[in-house]
């Protein structure tokens, strides 16, 4: 039952996301830098929803990462 449960959020966190990017499809760029002789650093135009996406999903993996090594080190 477990198992069954998690496939079914699985699959509504997955229908979610795909929402997400294709209601944010205009493209936007990430600037990283301030101007720098000259020169920005930026991401390649990619959808808004995406950028949203993957940026939640890296604060869910670093906040688990963080847990991990906090419990390590108690």
């Amino acid at each position: 039952m477990k198992f069954v449960f998690f496939f079914i959020v699985l699959f509504i966190l997955a229908g979610a996301s795909g929402l997400i990017i294709f209601l944010n499809m205009q493209k936007v760029e990430l600037v990283l830098t301030p101007l720098f002789n000259d020169t920005y650093y930026r991401l390649p135009p990619m959808p808004l929803g995406l950028l949203v996406v993957l940026s939640v999903v890296l604060g869910f993996l670093l906040g688990y990462i963080f847990s991990l090594i906090q419990r390590i080190f108690k």
